[in-house]
Formats: structure tokens, sequence, C-alpha cells
């Protein structure tokens, strides 16, 4: 993979994780939202350093993230913390549930 695919793949992947879009992530970084589009799908497209400066900042990450070809994060799994919660408050009401059932049908 080339360092303009990887970059363009990792914008995509931290701004994906971040919940931003394109048009938000071009006013932190003070660009245009088709200039973000364009660098996304483009190889033809990619920006000065003060640019990429700006993306990572508004992205939280450093500069050099945005370059990280081995493991890139395309192929990494995520840890998605809403659908966790959910699994867990629906697993442990489950066994709330039962808990309080078998314990009532004891005692009635």
């Amino acid at each position: 993979m080339g360092l303009r695919e990887t970059f363009r793949e990792n914008l995509r992947f931290y701004r994906k994780r971040s919940s931003l879009t394109q048009e938000k992530l071009s006013e932190l970084c003070g660009c245009n939202q088709n200039y973000i589009a364009e660098i996304e799908r483009s190889s033809s497209k990619f920006p000065k350093p003060e640019t990429i400066d700006s993306i990572a900042e508004a992205l939280n990450i450093r500069a050099s993230d945005l370059f990280i070809e081995d493991g890139c994060p395309k192929n990494a799994v995520t840890f998605d913390s809403t659908n966790f919660t959910k699994e867990v408050i629906s697993e442990l009401s489950e066994k709330i549930e039962k808990t309080i059932t078998d314990y009532l049908e004891k005692k009635i």
C-alpha cells in the first residue's frame, strides 16, 4: 500500500472513529469540506504538512498516526463502547430478573 493510500485510509478511519463528518472535520481544521472529501477519495490530492498537522490536531492524534501502514486501522477491530454497554446492561438485566423471580418464587 502506498503512502497516499495509507494516509487516506487512516484519515477516514480516525475521522469516523471520532464520529466526525467531513464537514465537521473541515471546520475543526480550517479546510474546505470538499477538500477533505477529495483527500479521502483521490490519490492525486495530498495535503501540505501544515494541513496534515491541523487535521491531526482536529482528530486528537499525532500526525505520524496518519502514515502508519503496519496494522493500518482499516483492518483493526474497533471497540464500540455503546454496543458493549447495551450488551452488558441487557445481560445483567436478564440475570437480575431471573434472580428476583427465583427469590420471589421461593418466598411465595
